[in-house]
């Protein structure tokens, strides 16, 4: 999962720390404000048990969608 994070300039840093310490990696790192708003991408690789729980939910939601039971 991929996700760009902007927030104000002097938030930026502790912004960064927290995603860190969820476990994403930082990636094109825009520290430098324009309009006052920095910015970051973090990255997290979705464990395999997610993954599976993702195919799950799908499945079961194009089945009732076909079924018309939702």
């Amino acid at each position: 999962m991929r996700i760009r994070v902007t927030t104000r300039a002097d938030l930026y840093e502790q912004r960064k720390r927290e995603h860190i310490d969820r476990g994403y990696r930082i990636e094109d790192e825009r520290p430098s404000p324009v309009n006052g708003f920095s910015s970051f991408i973090a990255v997290r690789e979705l464990s395999v048990s997610d993954r599976f729980a993702d195919a799950v939910v799908a499945a079961l939601n194009s089945y009732h969608a076909a079924r018309g039971d939702w």
